[in-house]
């Protein structure tokens, strides 16, 4: 499965270290505030949460469905994962896929915007392309109480919901086609769109009783 970092289990997160822009309770830094890496909506999470270890725990934002922008959860598990030792893009892109066994496989390329965030926050350093912790994310993953162990037992544990999580993004991706074509498209694209949405409501009704079936057989 390839694509961002899973979404939603924020919670309280890196938390308290400055203003906005900064790693406190500010927009934009790591602390509680909206789009932060922190504990408000779009956080990072800390506490176990349903699905986490400490760091990963359980509000809106973060690592599960419904979470804020992608990036920033790429930019935390590449943190986390920083912590078996310095790495570049593409090696955390394989440290992900063999702690899911191959359920999740992120973008390259979203990764290396996730090691420039956190260039720019002052958590990792980048040479030649290979990022490293400083003493700043070290402390701000200890001080959540986030591990190597701890994350990749989260990943391991996120690996177990990929169908659900595929599934999901397909939706949001035809929700988010037709949307366009509804408001943008012309005469004939909407026509086509009619015809889909037929054909997609009779699948989507299929497989609802499908797994009720699946369900009751249980």
């Amino acid at each position: 499965m390839s694509g961002g970092f899973f979404g939603g289990f924020g919670g309280p997160g890196f938390g308290g270290f400055g203003g906005p822009g900064g790693f406190g309770g500010g927009p934009g830094g790591f602390g509680g505030g909206p789009g932060g890496f922190g504990g408000g909506p779009g956080g990072f999470g800390g506490g176990w949460g349903n699905h986490g270890g400490p760091g990963f725990g359980g509000g809106p934002g973060g690592f599960g469905p419904g979470g804020r922008p992608p990036l920033k959860r790429a930019a935390f598990v590449s943190a986390a994962l920083l912590l078996d030792g310095p790495a570049d893009a593409a090696q955390l892109v394989q440290r992900v896929s063999d702690a899911t066994e191959g359920a999740f496989s992120p973008r390259q390329e979203k990764v290396e915007l996730a090691l420039g965030l956190l260039a720019g926050r002052g958590v990792v350093t980048i040479d030649n392309g290979v990022a490293t912790l400083t003493e700043l994310g070290e402390n701000l993953l200890k001080w959540r109480g986030v591990s190597s162990e701890t994350a990749h037992a989260f990943l391991k544990h996120r690996a177990k919901f990929a169908d659900v999580f595929k599934i999901r993004r397909t939706f949001f991706e035809v929700a988010q086609l037709s949307r366009t074509i509804a408001w943008q498209g012309t005469d004939e694209q909407k026509q086509q769109l009619a015809e889909t949405r037929t054909k997609v409501l009779e699948a989507l009704t299929d497989a609802k009783k499908t797994l009720h079936r699946v369900l009751g057989e249980d």
